[in-house]
């Protein structure tokens, strides 16, 4: 029998509720996100995975009527402390949402944004690198190396996402959170951000809500299941996938509903 302990989980959610007004959002949530697995969140449309994902760098604060309750953790500390720097908080738990939004700036000033607002850079030689190493670790440097200078929104939708990625990786985040990132990439894109996923897995906590059960299956090593606002079952995403325990999991991996 294995002596060895689980190694301590990156972010820790207990107990966690979620209510728009008089609506119960999420119900009761507890999961763990670990600094060297993606984590997939499946269900579906309106179960409560992307407000869940929302609530682990405080972006549901700017919703009018949200309200979170429970316990989210990142190293051990709540995330919900009155005396969190917000500001701190995203920087070390990015997001990288749906629909690429790079800012109306070049290449370059997009990267070297955060790093800029977080004073990571003492001079322009430090900002150059981080923005290539960003870029480079975004599976982008090679293509725009030569005209960073030209505007974020110039570039295709994968080169954009990815720009997003590199965005969010510059101000050395250690979770990255992402919403859908490839809903509305072709084929050929999603293969360049499942592979940059897979990269990338060794160095963050990794959270993505997916649709696709195929892209769930192909990139993460644990899946949670949300229905109707619950968290219906959680594990190693090749047992979910496989054996699930819970009816309502096995009815949706199937395609019965959802």
């Amino acid at each position: 029998m294995s002596t060895s302990q689980p190694h301590t989980p990156k972010m820790t959610a207990r107990n966690v509720h979620v209510h728009y007004g008089t609506t119960h959002a999420i119900d009761d949530v507890d999961l763990d996100l670990h600094s060297d697995e993606v984590t997939a969140l499946i269900g579906p449309s309106g179960c409560g995975k992307s407000t869940f994902l929302r609530c682990l760098n405080r972006m549901n604060d700017s919703v009018a009527g949200c309200r979170v309750t429970g316990k989210i953790t990142l190293d051990g500390v709540d995330v919900y402390e009155p005396k969190i720097d917000v500001v701190q908080l995203r920087a070390r738990v990015g997001m990288v949402f749906q629909k690429p939004n790079p800012f109306p700036k070049s290449i370059y000033d997009n990267v070297a944004y955060g790093p800029r607002i977080h004073g990571l850079a003492d001079s322009r030689t430090d900002l150059d690198e981080i923005v290539a190493t960003s870029l480079d670790k975004a599976g982008l440097w090679d293509e725009v190396k030569d005209r960073l200078e030209q505007p974020g929104t110039a570039l295709s939708g994968g080169q954009q996402q990815r720009l997003c990625i590199a965005r969010a990786i510059a101000v050395n985040p250690e979770v990255i959170l992402m919403d859908e990132p490839c809903s509305a990439l072709d084929p050929i894109a999603t293969a360049r951000v499942e592979a940059l996923i897979e990269e990338l897995k060794g160095r963050y906590a990794i959270a993505i809500v997916t649709h696709s059960m195929q892209q769930a299956a192909r990139i993460s090593q644990k899946t949670a299941f949300f229905h109707l606002g619950v968290l219906v079952e959680h594990g190693d995403t090749t047992q979910i996938f496989t054996s699930p325990q819970d009816d309502r999991t096995r009815d949706y991996i199937t395609g019965r509903f959802g």
